[in-house]
């Protein structure tokens, strides 16, 4: 043996490849338990929940809605509240059904009880609904425009069955609208301090006088629309137009339980009529005062009274 072949044999032997992987973990876990390491970790962490924090509150102060949901979209910035009907003195029709006959529903017009349950009752002429609106964006909600969006595009012949006339409750203290809903093109007006009749009747949202309703979150504003109808028998509800954020926006208001809002013409003919219900207010009483008292009469019945255009005497008891 040379002494070249005893230095070749003595020559350290080359690391295994599981040899180098042990010594790899041992570099990293000697890495991990550094306190350099340790205190990197905590700063890093710091500093990502300060800028989340920081983050969420500028997205808090830009964007407009106060619920997570909503901040990427102006839609939800108002909530309906109620809807109401408060109608105070008018005429109601009641559809051909049960409750009109017998004289069932003149005596529990009479006596005060809520005649309207069960039955299926539409305002005539003219109606009365309260709306109340609640702002919930952290910006201020501008309300630009309500706009009355017909059934089917148009309103329809107007509503037989039985008329009743008698009043009702009534609220004031609100933003009063004016709607004529069989116009040819329905839109919501005001009256001037000196209007009379309608004469004076401008539109509320549009032209030189436009006006607006502003809502700040969590504020409420109710305002009635007084709604009438001459031709026809309308269903329809509102597109209300708002904007909030620099951003425009549409949301719609049904009438009470989801449903349309409804409004029929008087017939011209109330002799059109199955029934008609009114108070004693609406006859001559042979006295000093009319009495408190209910008629029903035949629709034929109530128009041959007055047919001469005058108001006719109480029907006898």
């Amino acid at each position: 043996m040379t002494r070249a072949s005893v230095r070749r044999g003595s020559a350290p032997r080359p690391a295994r490849p599981e040899e180098e992987q042990e010594t790899e973990g041992r570099g990293r876990l000697r890495f991990v338990k550094s306190p350099t390491t340790w205190l990197l970790g905590i700063l890093l962490a710091v500093v990502t929940v300060t800028f989340q924090d920081v983050l969420t509150a500028s997205v808090k102060a830009i964007l407009p809605l106060d619920r997570v949901p909503d901040r990427l979209s102006p839609q939800g910035a108002i909530d309906v509240v109620e809807v109401k009907d408060v109608k105070d003195i008018g005429y109601y029709v009641v559809r051909d059904g049960e409750g009109a006959d017998g004289g069932k529903l003149r005596e529990q017009i009479a006596s005060g009880q809520p005649w309207r349950e069960g039955r299926d009752v539409v305002d005539a002429g003219d109606a009365d609904w309260m709306i109340t609106v609640q702002g919930r964006a952290s910006q201020q909600v501008r309300i630009t425009d309500i706009v009355p969006v017909l059934e089917g595009g148009a309103c329809e012949k107007p509503l037989g069955g039985s008329l009743a006339h008698f009043p009702s409750q009534g609220v004031s203290d609100v933003i009063p609208l004016e709607l004529v809903v069989d116009a040819p093109r329905p839109r919501l007006e005001t009256y001037g301090k000196d209007g009379k009749d309608g004469k004076d009747a401008k539109p509320f949202f549009t032209g030189p006088e436009a006006k607006h309703i502003t809502l700040n979150q969590n504020e409420t504003e109710a305002f009635i629309v007084h709604a009438t109808a001459e031709t026809g028998y309308c269903r329809w509800r509102y597109r209300v137009h708002y904007e909030v954020g620099g951003t425009t926006a549409e949301m719609t208001i049904s009438g009470p339980g989801g449903r349309p809002f409804e409004l029929t013409a008087r017939l011209p003919d109330p002799s059109g009529y199955r029934k008609v219900y009114f108070p004693g207010l609406d006859c001559v009483y042979p006295g000093t005062r009319p009495p408190d008292a209910w008629y029903e009469q035949t629709g034929q019945e109530y128009a041959r009274a007055r047919s001469d255009g005058k108001v006719p005497p109480c029907p006898k008891a």
